[in-house]
């Protein structure tokens, strides 16, 4: 027994001699170089992409962009690996992903729905008027980078809206339940930080929303819509309303606790008739000229403001039936409002738009704790 007990620890010496093998083939973590945010462009017949990689020592400022074009986002980035000959890029911390307005994104996405790098769950933004490597380049001053950049523009948006919602993973989900899907738009813009006999330092700004169908952007929005969006979504976040008072002059008002709710109007045939859309959220007085403040006052503002509301979502829901385009997200809830007679419907949810009747109510409150003394 002792005898092949012994025979079978010698066979399995050479294989416990290449732990040591496969142990050494991993880079040290010394050699790593952590990117956090990927940039695509369009480049001839072939894509270029660009690398933010963190800096080594966030004292020394030295994050680095790197780029190479190839046929597809594989094999650029294999082409930026081999550059890289002193340090080793790992981009399984990649925090968000910014794409031209001309890059082909039903590619793109499915390239990062495969990818073993990328994660479904970071936001996907789409950067018109410039390329992505310009703004990359050229976004930030000293140790501050694209990446702190567009943390920043994240969190004002996760403030207005639910960011989620725009996520990789969200819009590959939306395009294939309703075949249209809503991105972030940023533009490039000078930062307010910069100072006297400096350079121009770049930033990246919101800039509304893009409608994505068929793989192609087919309308663009507004910074304005991303209130009724996310209203209509149900993403809502706090965001801000300057209207006109009863004398004219302006007032600015905190909308927050916004929600809708969509219920179906059936036919006696089981045909999908019209939509009845209800739009509830509260708001608050940030600024006004009137003084002193009184009960007729807030009950015609609330009419003013529900007004400027319905307005919103009204332009919204008509250029979604104009692009037979649900990027709003209606059809999922009148499935889930009745599922059967949703499964029955003769057409794709998207094409009956322009034949239904949409039936909207807006009912707005303004709460009075946080009025102006």
């Amino acid at each position: 027994m002792k005898r092949l007990t012994l025979c079978i620890l010698a066979a399995c010496l050479p294989l416990l001699g290449g732990c040591g093998m496969l142990r050494g083939s991993y880079p040290r973590l010394e050699e790593l170089r952590v990117v956090q945010t990927m940039g695509v462009d369009k480049a001839g017949s072939g894509l270029r992409l660009t690398l933010a990689a963190a800096a080594a020592d966030r004292s020394e400022g030295d994050a680095v962009c790197l780029s190479a074009d190839g046929p597809s986002l594989p094999a650029a980035l294999s082409r930026v690996r081999n550059r890289s000959t002193e340090e080793t890029l790992f981009c399984g911390h990649v925090q968000q992903l910014v794409a031209g307005e001309d890059v082909p994104l039903e590619a793109l996405l499915d390239t990062v729905c495969r990818s073993a790098d990328l994660r479904l769950d970071m936001p996907l933004y789409l950067l018109r008027g410039s390329s992505v490597e310009e703004l990359m380049t050229g976004a930030g001053s000293g140790s501050r980078t694209i990446t702190d950049v567009l943390d920043a523009v994240r969190c004002e948006l996760d403030y207005r809206s639910d960011s989620r919602a725009y996520t990789a993973g969200q819009i590959l989900q939306d395009l294939q339940r309703q075949g249209s899907a809503l991105l972030y738009v940023l533009r490039r813009g000078e930062a307010a930080e910069n100072t006297a006999g400096a350079s121009s330092a770049q930033t990246a700004l919101p800039a509304g929303l893009a409608v994505l169908k068929g793989g192609e952007i087919c309308s663009w929005l507004g910074t304005e819509a991303l209130l009724g969006v996310s209203l209509l979504r149900n993403c809502f976040g706090v965001q801000e309303l300057t209207l006109a008072d009863r004398s004219g002059l302006p007032a600015t008002l905190e909308l927050r606790q916004g929600s809708s709710r969509v219920r179906p109007v059936w036919g006696e045939g089981g045909e999908l008739r019209g939509l009845d859309i209800t739009a509830r959220f509260s708001a608050s007085l940030l600024e006004t000229a009137e003084s002193p403040l009184s009960e007729p006052y807030f009950d015609d503002l609330t009419a003013r403001l529900e007004g400027a509301v319905s307005e919103r979502l009204r332009i919204l829901l008509t250029r979604s039936k104009s692009l037979q385009a649900d990027f709003l997200g209606l059809g999922p809830r009148v499935e889930a409002a009745s599922p059967l007679a949703f499964r029955r419907l003769e057409e794709p949810f998207p094409a009956l738009l322009p034949r239904l009747e949409i039936s909207l109510t807006v009912q707005g409150r303004i709460l009075h704790e946080s009025d102006l003394q």
